[in-house]
């Protein structure tokens, strides 16, 4: 089943946007652990993002900034805009919230006020 017909991508997508991290990444685990090919890394970086997000939320900036990471890498191997997802404004948007959280961290200071990006789908 190609990722854009499937319903699970769809919802995890709208759990993402509605800031619902946790459910995010339950709903697209589904998806992942049926992916044998080439997608699975893909999945597997929306969804450490997205509990890079809960990790955020939950005041754990090292584990936001491990997962950040790791997520950013797997989805920076993929073309600007794959399985409907404009990765560009994504990708950039993650990296900057990376950013500043990694500063954060180096200081010794508090979780800055960030606003998780939306995952917008291609034209």
């Amino acid at each position: 089943m190609e990722a854009q017909c499937d319903p699970r991508f769809l919802k995890g997508i709208e759990e993402f946007n509605q800031r619902r991290f946790f459910e995010c990444h339950e709903t697209l685990e589904e998806i992942w652990w049926e992916e044998q090919g080439q997608d699975r890394l893909f999945y597997q970086g929306i969804i450490q993002i997205a509990v890079g997000y809960l990790k955020y939320k939950e005041g754990v900036l090292i584990g936001a900034i491990k997962l950040w990471r790791s997520g950013l890498e797997k989805l920076e191997a993929y073309p600007p805009a794959h399985l409907g997802i404009d990765l560009v404004p994504f990708i950039q948007a993650v990296a900057g919230d990376l950013k500043e959280i990694e500063l954060a961290h180096e200081k010794g200071e508090g979780a800055p006020v960030l606003h998780a990006p939306r995952i917008s789908l291609s034209a």
